[in-house]
């Protein structure tokens, strides 16, 4: 396993500033990167669960871990990486995919197997859901799955338009999941049957399950928007552009949302107007984490290898903690302690105030490595939009001009390109 490579086709739709010739011929490319087995890197979101922690890591383990001292439960080892994926529970039972097309459920008190199911293709990015005696989950064989939660076999599947590393979302009685085919898909999770579809224009990641307040679903998608859709009928209300691909799900809170985006930005919009409250800077454009709210305070780690703590009324921020590698790992927030996982292979227990508690290190401290290539050319259509240029212009969007500085942005005070050369004093 850590001699051979694997192929990851990851988060696409490429963007004028990263694609070069291809954007200058109208077109939009998939953006593919190639990951490599035996690193040890942990970009899933840990999750607590009858008293364990539990987080899933591209060294192939999937890890049990007392949450007070960080010592390790129990270990069970898949046959290549885990890419994203958080465990979902039911009656001390865990289901997670995996990389080697295997859904897995484990006993969550041993660590032992208790059957797997095969899928066509690699499942990475989707974590899955349960829904009563169901489990539902999404694979890159174009397949949303549907299992008895007993016996593994299969009760439903729904074919999308393409692959998915989508974690499915339950709200209303109806599953939502996102596809490399531009679609959010609203199904009935019963059937599997198709009650309606949202159309974009890049594919739709959700390493997280999607956000939704009052009656409408917030979500991202890598033509460079931030969507909120009706979850009864699948009508847009909400739209906001920014200058990166959105691969962190969007989180609403008290009529804010607050978008992650791969321009180096953490945006909080308002709802209603449509307009930027507070914009944050960070030092990397490979997005990060989602954001997570704790009193007064959001939280989100970045690819610029920072965990920050921000004032979430004035964007402000409060405290960081610098680790060795990007963070894409969403934050879990429990007994007053901050959980995270960090390309740079450890599991971080922080303080509320950024104190680091206790640290866990995967098998290996070799960072799993990941490059570039332009590959499949395709083209997709842009939804229609139903606004005039003013309307678009009086959104604060960053679609015709740079954002520049003013009244609602606010950048971190120190200077990255020295810090980041600065060895961490964890090491």
């Amino acid at each position: 396993m850590h001699s051979e490579r694997n192929d990851l086709f990851m988060a696409t739709i490429g963007s004028d500033f990263e694609l070069g010739d291809f954007a200058k011929k109208g077109k939009k490319a998939y953006r593919i990167w190639h990951i490599y087995d035996g690193g040890g890197s942990i970009d899933a979101a840990p999750v607590i669960y009858e008293g364990s922690l539990f987080i899933s890591c591209q060294d192939g383990y999937l890890y049990a871990i007392n949450p007070e001292t960080g010592k390790m439960v129990w270990k069970f080892r898949a046959n290549a990486p885990f890419v994203d994926p958080f465990p979902a529970f039911q009656k001390g039972r865990l289901y997670i995919g995996n990389y080697d097309h295997n859904f897995y459920c484990i006993d969550s008190k041993a660590g032992e197997e208790i059957w797997r199911f095969r899928t066509g293709d690699k499942i990475f990015g989707s974590s899955a859901l349960v829904v009563g005696d169901k489990v539902i989950f999404t694979s890159k064989d174009f397949y949303v799955y549907c299992l008895d939660c007993e016996k593994g076999e299969i009760i439903w599947t729904f074919r999308t338009g393409g692959w998915s590393a989508s974690t499915p979302t339950l709200a209303d009685n109806k599953v939502f999941v996102g596809s490399s085919d531009g679609n959010l898909y609203c199904l009935d999770p019963e059937t599997g049957k198709e009650i309606w579809r949202f159309k974009t224009s890049g594919n739709i990641f959700s390493q997280n399950r999607f956000s939704v307040e009052d009656g409408t679903i917030y979500f991202g998608s890598d033509d460079f928007n931030a969507y909120g859709v009706d979850i009864h009928d699948g009508k847009e209300k909400f739209r906001f552009r920014t200058g990166g691909f959105i691969n962190a799900v969007p989180i609403a809170h008290k009529n804010v949302l607050y978008i992650h985006s791969h321009d180096k930005t953490l945006y909080a919009v308002d709802i209603k107007t449509e307009r930027i409250i507070w914009r944050f800077e960070t030092g990397h454009d490979e997005g990060g984490s989602d954001a997570i709210i704790f009193g007064e305070r959001l939280f989100f780690g970045s690819s610029d290898e920072n965990f920050y703590c921000l004032d979430i009324k004035t964007g402000r921020e409060i405290w960081r903690f610098k680790t060795e590698g990007k963070i894409w790992s969403n934050p879990l927030i429990a007994n007053n302690r901050i959980y995270f996982g960090s390309y740079d292979c450890h599991l971080y227990c922080l303080t509320l105030e950024g104190k680091l508690i206790w640290r866990f290190q995967s098998s290996t401290l070799n960072q799993t490595k990941y490059e570039y290539e332009e590959e499949t050319l395709i083209e997709f259509k842009p939804p229609e939009i139903e606004e005039t240029k003013e309307e678009k212009k009086d959104r604060y969007s960053v679609e015709t001009e740079k954002l520049g500085e003013d009244t609602y942005k606010v950048q971190s005070e120190y200077m990255f390109k020295s810090e980041y050369k600065q060895e961490s004093q964890y090491k």
